[in-house]
């Protein structure tokens, strides 16, 4: 990939494959591996048009990066990416709960989980979750910090440690279920059900009017779970973009 002629030159602070920013001028973008077991770049554009955007990628793929993906982007934010010659990889689901009514109570004690490890929580994530959507701890500790405002809650397994947890980040009027998990161990029970009614219930609390959540259209139970707690499929998906190397 040829790199955009500019006259400003892209600077970065960190090296690949670790964390990354990008900067030229007020343009801002940020780059991870997807996770630790899977070397494609994960960027996100903070700030910035499709020629930044496609400096940056040039910048990662020349430092060893096999291919790049987008975050989960609406239809509406794909054109600086079309521009600098990504194209749509992959549809997740959307989907929107209104918070007008008190969610249902949880089946189970669901706790706050502030003080949990960051390896506790990433332990129940990569035993929830394949390979390719596992979090790293990169990735949660940018599912907690997406919003500036989060809670994390979980639910204790019969030793005194977690067993599931959820991610609620809190917008304005807007929450987003960032993460769902329940040790494989102890699914089946209906622990995903109670952390999905007590991120609801917070995310109320907290003064959001509906919360947002996105996964994958073949993961049917969770979508089935979902819709059954009320949440609505919205008709236009998000999308993960990609260019390769």
């Amino acid at each position: 990939m040829a790199l955009t002629e500019s006259p400003f030159k892209v600077m970065h602070r960190g090296e690949w494959p670790g964390p990354m920013t990008f900067r030229r001028g007020w343009a801002r973008a940020d780059a991870r591996p997807w996770n630790d077991s899977d070397v494609t770049a994960s960027l996100r554009l903070v700030r910035g048009g499709g020629g930044f955007l496609e400096a940056c990628t040039s910048r990662l793929t020349d430092m060893g990066a096999p291919s790049v993906l987008s975050p989960p982007l609406p239809a509406s934010a794909h054109s600086p990416w079309l521009e600098a010659g990504y194209t749509p990889f992959l549809d997740l689901a959307l989907m929107r709960l209104e918070l007008s009514q008190q969610p249902k109570s949880p089946n189970h004690l669901v706790v706050d989980g502030s003080d949990v490890p960051l390896s506790k929580l990433l332990e129940i994530d990569g035993a929830a979750f394949t390979s390719f959507w596992r979090f790293d701890e990169h990735g949660m500790t940018e599912a907690i910090e997406a919003t500036g405002n989060s809670d994390t809650v979980i639910i204790r397994d019969a030793d005194g440690g977690p067993a599931g947890f959820a991610i609620v980040g809190y917008g304005s009027a807007v929450a987003y279920l960032q993460r769902v998990a329940v040790h494989p161990m102890w699914q089946g029970q209906g622990m995903g059900r109670s952390l999905v009614r007590a991120a609801a219930r917070r995310a109320r609390k907290n003064g959001a009017k509906i919360m947002l959540l996105n996964t994958q259209y073949d993961n049917e139970s969770a979508i089935g779970l979902y819709e059954a707690e009320g949440f609505s499929l919205l008709p236009e998906p998000l999308s993960l973009l990609r260019i390769e190397a």
